[in-house]
């Protein structure tokens, strides 16, 4: 059985995180959750890489996840907020057992969050909402933190819980 490591970035902050866990592990098939091929019994444990959209796991990363069975997984995500947050950690396990339980006789091995920069267009698109086109001073403050991840420490802290989670 192959390690698969299965992506879903829009900005790049998850395909670091996913590179950083698939050249760590050996044997690891990368692929993005749309190339998802019908034949999945050589493939396990699966790692899901996905990105915070509007509060859910992606479209893709959605229809990919109600394909595996009998699959143990573990997920793995991005956001541009701070993921050591109640509300992120609730956010990741929600959605991560959300993801898990859309396929059959799945087991979810374990999550890991961190963050990463923020989608420009979705900065501009806060500020005209909530600032009638002002910038908002504790917004800015979040997308400054954010701008330097993922960074290395990140991409180590990955591949470490993909360890823990699948030795």
């Amino acid at each position: 059985m192959k390690p698969l490591i299965l992506v879903s970035s829009k900005t790049g902050n998850t395909r670091i995180i996913a590179h950083g866990v698939a050249d760590e592990v050996a044997g690891a098939v990368y692929m993005n959750a749309a190339d998802l091929p019908e034949d999945l019994s050589g493939f396990g444990p699966v790692g899901l890489f996905f990105w915070c959209d509007r509060g859910m796991a992606p479209e893709d990363m959605k229809a990919a996840a109600k394909r595996l069975c009998g699959k143990e997984v573990a997920c793995f995500a991005t956001m541009g907020g701070c993921p050591q947050e109640e509300r992120a950690l609730a956010w990741m396990q929600k959605t991560s057992e959300e993801l898990v339980a859309a396929g059959e006789g799945n087991v979810l091995k374990g999550t890991f969050l961190c963050q990463g920069r923020i989608d420009p267009e979705l900065i501009e698109r806060m500020n005209k909402m909530f600032g009638n086109g002002k910038p908002d001073p504790a917004r800015d403050a979040r997308r400054k933190a954010a701008e330097t991840h993922p960074d290395r420490l990140d991409v180590l802290a990955a591949v470490e819980a993909w360890r823990k989670c699948f030795g």
